[in-house]
């Protein structure tokens, strides 16, 4: 073999054992990023989850505050809760003296 063929041998060589580290590397990022993708991704499910019950928590509590401000709800409670009663309207008599 020339010295140049084997010169470059030697060159390829060391290029295909300085691939080894770059291919490997590359390959524990990618193994990195999945796994970063992964969890970001149950993370999400979580958080969909919690804002599907939070909704379902908020939308009872405003129906039960609609409920307790109808005039009727209202009422019922002032009577109940605080012993309010509706006034009975006092009878008026109005007196007309002609003259």
């Amino acid at each position: 073999m020339p010295r140049n063929e084997t010169k470059n041998e030697i060159l390829k060589t060391i290029l295909y054992i300085g691939m080894i580290p770059v291919v490997a590397g590359l390959l524990l990022l990618y193994v990195w990023l999945s796994e970063e993708v992964r969890a970001s991704a149950v993370k999400l499910e979580t958080l969909k989850a919690r804002e599907i019950e939070l909704r379902g928590a908020y939308n009872l509590v405003q129906n039960e505050r609609n409920r307790l401000h109808r005039p009727d709800n209202l009422s019922r409670l002032a009577r109940e809760k605080l012993g309010l009663v509706q006034p009975n309207p006092e009878p008026r008599r109005i007196v007309v003296s002609l003259k």
